[in-house]
């Protein structure tokens, strides 16, 4: 027979196995018959002949066997009845297939998901060519090296032209929130806007794939627009004629230049929906080279390292402070783009996948603890079955096929997991974790999340059935019911798997609580301002509508307006909420007083522009002085208001009203003194200088933050203003309405990111070591069922059998617990830098976390304890 012929035979026999199945029966009934009349010839009677028949075939089910190995489908007819009664099997145990698949399901997604998140953060390098030569430039004052402020238009110019080191250099305006209105009517909507100068798409080496970027002489703020190409489907349908149509922005139109490729984003703000040329007249102006507002990335030549050209650009700082003197404390500094975008978030990073480490550890243990007893529990059935004359082989292929049908499962679970937690990590972590929107699913990971828990699964799902195989059947028939020496030695096994669960889980347990004092700890501080009762949202006045005076005259009566809703108690604007972040930063110089014209009287300070009764709706107090009225307009001398850090800095022991300050532009007296705000959620300290908007408004187009304070519902208030707005001009955007608090709150959104994360696993490790700590209990309890029956035949108490149990698991947890202990100081390394004025092995959280733990412990270990005296002696010990 060929190949062919055998191949096509052995197709048939496995696809019409039931047609060949009663063939052979008939066949062999046929043989039979024909025998057995042969034999009733010779004179038997009908019995013995048909019985004589039988023998002479050699056993029905003999020959049936002979026949399909002769077939050639004897494997496949064996996998086929072990996956069917695999399928029998876990079905008459649903609960350990549930929580076996489950647990496995746990440890392949969440594992699965955190790397993805790891590697498209930190591992995976930035989607532009030569990403390694991208580099951001930041200047810090002499003397806070650790500083990174923005870079001042002056300086980016000779940057871009003087420095041989970068292949092209471009200048953003800052990474803060910026926007344009567009549409009209009801159909007004605000998108993201990014002013960039002309070589912005050279740095990335990414261009337009319709029309073209920028050109030089477009820097002067040229009306002209690149699209994203989102976008250019929404706003055009995707034309491709769309080069030369027009976008009216801010009530001006706008030429289409060009539209970027579908995917494009900006390596640090992500998602952007347009692209406008930048002035940079203001660089052209020497008065300007303190004035700190643009984001610098740069490329690097080819073989060109940063510390060469860090070097070069140290040169050319000592040759700007000659040429301008105001700017003499200033230096530049590169870094690597990458490291600049993820370093701030990479121990955030690394502590989640710290966490789902561990957590993998914890399921591979777990499904470990669960096989062991599954397997002890089957010892007397595997014995049976070998004694019954079943093939040590084929005993171990079936559990083989078990194991391998709970990993498939597990896998299966742990893809649909996987998917869950990379949208809610996503979710999460969006606006935190920068690149976060590229997660995807990472199959490398995924591979080996897949073979570590399958693996697991297999491994010691086949070790109860490899240790029947090499035991005697009647030795562990006899052994049943009572407790053994192998029993006793699996036992103090499966303890230690537990003590390993109750450590990591501790170790975890540790961490979140870490997290939850610090955001305790960050609550008590004082940021100088009331965040309660506040809703803020950010109002651009287009600049074609409204002009200079325009601007002043509405965010006034605007304020005004509001004011008079029922339950709003002050109503103003500010140009950067407080304790969210550096903005502008110039440098403040005292004109008059005892520091006037020294050293000390030229720090930096935070600049922000303010409307109406800002300081009452933010909850600033007014220290001295007064804050800005209607007695401030544009026709008044220029004033000013400081903090009280600044005043007492510049004019120390004495009264800083009536005193002469210069901030960048502004020149001006200072009529007031008002309380500190933090620059930041965790409260840094920051000096600021306010300026009236009804004076400032001429300087740019001040997109202000309305800040309303209100005794009432924040619904109600932000439904109300809207209406409002709609009155006054219904083309205004009520942009990103939220509550002050959540918008002070976003400064800390790694930390609670981090938080809920870390928590999350914390508690599923929790569960996992709880599991773990019942099962050992209940294990242990039904092999010493006899031993307590004759305890309590002969008299012991009920209450001393339970309290026997619950010290053996309150044993095992604190042998975890004190093991876990050791783990906490590796993980005070690793916290360090996330947690907030709470020392890494803070008292109060581990006493917390070990008696949690314990309560736990002895919720897991109570049902088993009770369990030990439920039953009635006289029926354990039959």
């Amino acid at each position: 027979m060929s190949a062919f012929s055998d191949l096509v035979e052995r197709l048939r026999a496995i696809v019409f196995r039931g047609r060949e199945e009663r063939e052979l029966r008939e066949e062999l009934r046929f043989h039979v018959d024909m025998e057995a009349q042969q034999n009733a010839r010779g004179g038997m009677d009908d019995g013995e002949a048909r019985r004589r028949s039988f023998i002479a075939l050699g056993g029905i089910e003999r020959v049936k066997e002979d026949v399909r190995d002769a077939r050639g489908t004897r494997l496949v007819e064996d996998v086929v009845a072990d996956i069917v009664f695999t399928l029998r099997t876990l079905a008459r145990s649903p609960g350990f297939a549930i929580v076996a698949i489950l647990t496995l399901g746990l440890g392949i997604g969440g594992t699965t998901a955190v790397y993805s998140a790891v590697d498209a953060v930190l591992l995976q390098p930035l989607p532009y060519q030569q990403p390694g030569q991208l580099v951001r430039l930041y200047q810090s004052y002499v003397g806070r090296s650790d500083d990174r402020s923005f870079v001042t238009p002056v300086h980016f110019l000779d940057f871009r032209t003087r420095l041989s080191s970068f292949e092209t250099a471009a200048a953003i305006y800052t990474y803060s929130e910026s926007g344009a209105d567009i549409g009209a009517g009801d159909g007004v909507r605000r998108i993201r806007l990014m002013p960039v100068s002309a070589g912005y798409f050279d740095v990335v080496r990414v261009h337009p794939a319709l029309g073209h970027g920028f050109q030089s002489q477009d820097e002067n703020g040229a009306p002209v627009v690149v699209l994203s190409h989102d976008l250019w489907g929404r706003q055009f349908h995707a034309d491709g004629a769309v080069v030369g149509q027009v976008l009216v922005m801010n009530g001006k139109p706008y030429t289409v230049a060009g539209v970027m490729p579908q995917g494009f984003a900006d390596p640090v703000a992500g998602s952007v929906d347009a692209w406008v040329p930048m002035d940079l007249g203001p660089g052209r102006d020497t008065k300007n080279a303190t004035n700190h507002y643009l984001t610098v990335i740069a490329r690097l030549r080819a073989g060109v390292t940063v510390a060469h050209a860090q070097a070069e650009l140290d040169l050319l700082d000592l040759s700007l402070a000659k040429t301008y003197p105001d700017a003499v404390r200033a230096r530049a500094r590169l870094y690597p783009l990458k490291e600049d975008i993820v370093g701030s978030s990479s121990r955030a990073l690394e502590i989640m996948l710290g966490a789902v480490a561990l957590v993998l550890v914890l399921v591979c243990v777990n499904i470990a603890n669960l096989l062991l007893v599954r397997g002890s529990e089957r010892a007397r059935e595997f014995s049976l079955r070998l004694a019954l004359g079943a093939g040590r082989g084929r005993l171990v292929r079936q559990m083989l096929m078990e194991s391998l049908t709970l990993a498939l499962a597990g896998d299966i679970a742990g893809l649909v997991i996987a998917r869950v937690a990379m949208s809610a990590i996503v979710a999460l972590g969006s606006g935190s974790i920068p690149r976060l929107a590229t997660l995807s699913l990472e199959p490398r990971l995924l591979a080996f999340s897949l073979a570590i828990a399958s693996v697991s699964a297999i491994g010691f799902g086949l070790a109860p059935a490899l240790r029947a195989g090499r035991t005697e059947p009647g030795d562990v028939l006899r052994e049943q019911g009572r407790a053994t020496t192998s029993g006793g030695a699996q036992m103090r096994l499966r303890e230690w798997l537990v003590v390993s669960q109750v450590a990591l889980a501790f170790v975890l347990l540790v961490g979140a609580g870490l997290l939850i004092a610090s955001f305790q700890r960050l609550r008590q501080v004082d940021l100088g301002i009331q965040p309660e009762a506040a809703l803020v949202f950010e109002l651009n006045l287009p600049p074609v509508r409204y002009d200079s005076t325009a601007r002043a005259r509405f965010y006034e009566a605007f304020a005004k307006r509001v004011e008079g809703l029922g339950g709003v108690r002050a109503a103003g604007g500010v140009s950067k909420l407080p304790a969210t972040g550096p903005y502008n930063e110039w440098n403040a110089t005292a004109l008059t007083g005892p520091l006037a014209n020294t050293d000390r009287a030229n720090p930096g300070a935070q600049q922000r522009v303010i409307s109406g009764d800002y300081f009452r709706a933010a909850g600033i107090p007014v220290l001295e002085g007064r804050a800005f009225d209607s007695r401030d307009d544009p026709s008044a001398p220029k004033r000013l208001l400081v903090s009280k850090s600044l005043a007492l800095q510049l004019f120390p022991g004495m009264s800083a009203i009536g005193q002469r300050l210069r901030a960048g532009p502004a020149n001006g007296e200072i009529i007031g003194v008002v309380g500190d705000v933090a620059l930041d959620a965790q409260g840094h300290a920051a000096r600021y200088v306010y300026h009236a908007h009804t004076q400032f408004a001429g300087d740019r187009n001040w997109a202000l933050v309305q800040v309303i304070r209100t005794n009432g519902s924040l619904n109600l208030l932000q439904a109300e203003t809207r209406r409002l707005l709609a009155e006054l001009d219904p083309q205004l955007v009520m942009y990103k309405p939220m509550a002050l608090a959540d918008a002070i709150g976003r400064g800390e959104a790694q930390r609670v990111f981090t938080l809920r994360i870390l928590a999350s696993f914390a508690l599923v490790a929790l569960a996992l070591a709880a599991l773990g700590l019942f099962g050992v209990l209940s294990y242990g309890v039904r092999l010493r069922a006899r031993e307590f029956g004759i305890r309590m035949a002969l008299g012991a108490e009920a209450g001393a059998i339970r309290r026997m149990v619950l010290r053996q698991g309150l044993a095992v947890t604190a042998i975890g617990i004190a093991i876990g202990l050791l783990g906490t100081f590796a993980l005070a390394r690793l916290m360090a830098s996330v947690v907030f004025r709470v020392s890494p092995l803070e008292p109060v959280v581990l006493l917390g976390a070990v008696f949690f733990m314990a309560v736990v412990a002895g919720i897991a270990a109570y049902l088993p304890a009770h369990r030990a005296t439920a039953a009635d002696p006289r029926t354990v010990l039959q």
